[in-house]
């Protein structure tokens, strides 16, 4: 399992110690469930986690939580600004995206592109951005033939070695 951040407390929600969270995954409503823990740093700057008592989805970018032990607006004003995480493990199949980044992209000839420098999502879909200029649509058999995590690199398919010139 991975540390990964899942959102950022932007402020408070109410008088009962509500937080409002500005979701960072793309699965929110799953790790923001009543019962899953998350991990945030204390007033020491220590991780520690914490369990969500109650979750309140306000739309796709917040969401509302309460943590276990904190009731009172009071008692949570030092948690705006913090930065939520949790332990994930990515579905057998997929990729977190920070994981992509600085791959090495090797064409269906075995020639190097290049190296992913971010993901983008588009609304079509999510791309890797190949050096800073060159888009590749992220879709695993049509453009992408494998990605392998251990040797950091990522294999395209004819058609993905297409789309990369």
């Amino acid at each position: 399992m991975a540390k990964k951040k899942i959102g950022r407390i932007c402020n408070f929600f109410g008088l009962k110690g509500q937080l409002k969270v500005q979701v960072s995954s793309t699965t929110a409503v799953d790790r923001f469930k009543v019962g899953k823990k998350v991990i945030i740093k204390n007033q020491n700057n220590v991780d520690e986690t914490y369990t969500i008592t109650d979750e309140m989805v306000k739309n796709a970018k917040i969401i509302v939580i309460s943590l276990e032990g904190y009731d009172d607006i009071n008692d949570i004003q030092w948690l705006i600004g913090r930065d939520v995480y949790q332990d994930v493990r990515p579905p057998k199949g997929t990729f977190f995206y920070d994981e992509l980044v600085d791959m090495e992209v090797i064409d269906s000839s075995g020639n190097t592109i290049g190296n992913v420098t971010t993901v983008t999502n588009m609304p079509a879909g999510d791309y890797l951005l190949v050096n800073g200029k060159i888009y590749i649509p992220f879709l695993m058999d049509n453009f992408i033939k494998e990605v392998d995590k251990k040797a950091k690199k990522i294999y395209l398919t004819e058609l993905g070695t297409e789309a990369s010139k």
